[in-house]
């Protein structure tokens, strides 16, 4: 409740230069009441709202806003309901167009554009228990998430072939021991295979490794890019054109062309 009031007092004291969002709107009725007080987030911001003070903008379901918010005579006269429909596939892909950046940055890999218009289709075709645009979303984040884990992970191919190599080097210790000329005949051919297989192992390992660190070096650079384009978003709000003209037309191409 304390630190709510403190946040309030801020947006009071701002003169109407702060705009509130609040998503799940109806959580604040009833939020932070206790036996020993009734006075909870809804009631909280009321008196604001009337006077004018606070200039919220709150998102629910239709079903949840009748539940909570409909209830509240008093807290449903301070809001004017705007009803959002659910976006088109189309209009999806171009949600999804502006999130890839920050996901490739996040998970550290490419995402196509065919992937979005792909998520956004058959999301839409086969998730029928959730909406547009957030089962896409959710789809893009998981496949991007899984990706991330066999890039992390030894490939298959590796792990075949190491185990390969091991069983050769048990077999190998266990012809030395022997004397006979076929066991020594099969000692010579085991180890040319077993040589062979070591260079294999070694080269499959270092493109691994050569990729993985690739594409490490990539993300770090978009996380970089991300980073760059914040302040030049800060700098260009807080007025200052110098510096936003210093990391628009130098430091970001300069990291966008590596």
């Amino acid at each position: 409740e304390e630190r709510l009031k403190a946040v309030l007092d801020d947006i009071k004291n701002s003169a109407g230069q702060i705009i509130t969002f609040i998503d799940e709107l109806h959580t604040i009725v009833g939020a932070g009441a206790t036996g020993e007080s009734a006075m909870d987030a809804g009631n909280m911001i009321k008196p604001m709202l009337a006077r004018g003070e606070l200039r919220l903008v709150g998102a629910t379901t239709l079903d949840e806003y009748r539940k909570y918010i409909e209830k509240d005579a008093a807290l449903e006269r301070r809001f004017q309901q705007v009803f959002v429909g659910e976006p088109s596939v189309e209009d999806t892909v171009g949600i999804l167009r502006g999130l890839k950046d920050r996901y490739e940055v996040h998970h550290g890999v490419r995402i196509t554009d065919s992937a979005l218009v792909a998520a956004a289709t058959l999301s839409d075709r086969y998730i029928t228990s959730r909406f547009l645009p957030d089962k896409a979303i959710d789809l893009v984040d998981e496949a991007a998430s899984r990706l991330r884990m066999e890039i992390d992970s030894r490939p298959v191919e590796i792990d075949e072939v190491e185990r390969l190599v091991r069983r050769l080097e048990i077999e190998e210790m266990a012809l030395e021991k022997e004397e006979d000329a076929a066991s020594k005949d099969r000692l010579e051919k085991l180890r040319a295979e077993l040589a062979d297989k070591k260079e294999q192992l070694s080269e499959l390992t270092t493109r691994w490794q050569n990729e993985k660190n690739a594409i490490d070096v990539v993300r770090e650079l978009k996380e970089q890019l991300d980073t760059l384009r914040g302040e030049a978003d800060r700098a260009e709000r807080d007025g200052d054109l110098a510096k936003a003209a210093e990391l628009r037309y130098g430091r970001i191409p300069e990291v966008e062309k590596k």
